[in-house]
């Protein structure tokens, strides 16, 4: 079994934590085709917002729809055929925020037509409130417990929010844990996780916590 206790190269691990404070705007759409446009005209954090906020458990929705676009032409426009492509764009790495607007618009664009949803679409997007926790993980023991204690917001900022937002080009527990142990293989096992997939943190750090098992507890 991997030396646990060992520092690397000794540099630690501090935890950030991140709400996401809700900005209403004043975009709308009734259809498809204004959907589209909206998309093409939405700033990075309206788009991160709608794509990556279901994934923590507080913010209800369907199992079957990962984000909130799928979910209005679901049951707003009742096209569950298209609901599921728009479901199933990947957000893995290295892809950010505007590889999925490329996505979506690619996906959606054929399709445009006039049909009125039930209820219309409002944009909103979001200010990241970033704050330091009082967590810091110095040996990859420290670091395996941390992750089952951090919060849902320190988690996801870490592993989501900055890569796909573009602060980070890839997600902060691979990079810590290749540059600073050398542990290539695992960052990049971690790497293949698509947060996009999950609406719910608690499944995102279960499924995260198996991967640093399987490689540093056999």
């Amino acid at each position: 079994m991997m030396d646990l206790d060992s520092k690397g190269k000794g540099t630690p691990f501090i935890f950030y934590a991140a709400y996401y404070l809700p900005l209403y705007s004043k975009l709308k759409a009734k259809t498809l085709r204004e959907l589209v446009e909206g998309i093409k005209k939405a700033d990075k954090y309206m788009l991160f917002y709608h794509v990556f906020h279901p994934i923590f458990s507080s913010h209800l929705i369907p199992e079957e729809y990962s984000n909130d676009f799928a979910h209005w032409i679901a049951e707003s426009l009742g096209d569950k055929e298209l609901a599921e492509l728009v479901s199933d764009i990947p957000g893995a790495e290295p892809r950010t925020i505007e590889d999925i607007r490329n996505d979506l618009i690619e996906i959606l664009k054929p399709r445009v037509d006039e049909r009125r949803g039930i209820e219309n679409f409002v944009f909103v997007s979001c200010m990241p409130i970033v704050y330091k926790t009082n967590y810091i993980a110095n040996t990859l023991a420290e670091f395996l417990d941390l992750i089952q204690t951090i919060s849902g917001g320190a988690l996801v900022w870490h592993f989501v929010s900055k890569r796909v937002l573009g602060i980070s080009k890839r997600n902060d527990f691979s990079e810590w844990l290749d540059s600073n142990f050398g542990l290539s293989e695992l960052a990049e096992k971690l790497s293949k996780i698509d947060p996009q997939t999950y609406i719910d943190e608690e499944v995102l750090r279960r499924d995260i916590i198996r991967v640093l098992e399987r490689w540093l507890l056999r």
